[in-house]
């Protein structure tokens, strides 16, 4: 009895009870009933889907942001965003360090060494609040004027 799979094997009898399975390129198994995986020992990098081919395998690298024989080359612009990108964390770190570091110093000279930078603008800014209120009295006056007759 022939129980190697027709298609991708060749079996021959070795005995009446016994046979041997020659496998076709790509197959393996005692019937030739497994595909290699030729994707098993195999990484796509960048999120890349490995497909098994006939004894081999290829990655296909999803967009257009990525080639090569395993997705591993990135494009220009990826390299372009990624630096910009960096660029503008850097900048956003070093500004917020800044506000800090700025914070911390005029809180060490209040605190501290009782120097307050501010207090000029304070007391003008009071003053200008408590500028002298003018009082107005307004007084009635009943003339009497004489109508045109």
């Amino acid at each position: 009895m022939n129980s190697c799979y027709f298609v991708v094997g060749e079996c021959n009898e070795t005995s009446d009870s016994s046979f041997l399975c020659l496998c076709h390129d790509g197959w393996t198994g005692i019937h030739c009933q497994s595909r290699i995986d030729n994707c098993n020992h195999t990484a796509c990098e960048n999120h890349g889907v490995c497909r098994s081919i006939v004894l081999n395998y290829t990655c296909e690298c999803l967009g257009d942001s990525y080639s090569g024989r395993h997705c591993e080359i990135t494009s220009t612009k990826i390299i372009i965003f990624q630096t910009i990108s960096k660029s503008f964390s850097y900048i956003a770190i070093i500004a917020l360090s800044i506000v800090v570091m700025f914070i911390v110093i005029m809180d060490i000279l209040k605190y501290c060494f009782g120097i307050d930078p501010t207090r000029d603008d304070l007391e003008r800014i009071r003053q200008e609040k408590r500028k002298s209120r003018v009082i107005q009295q307004l007084f009635y006056v009943h003339s009497t004027a004489v109508s045109p007759e």
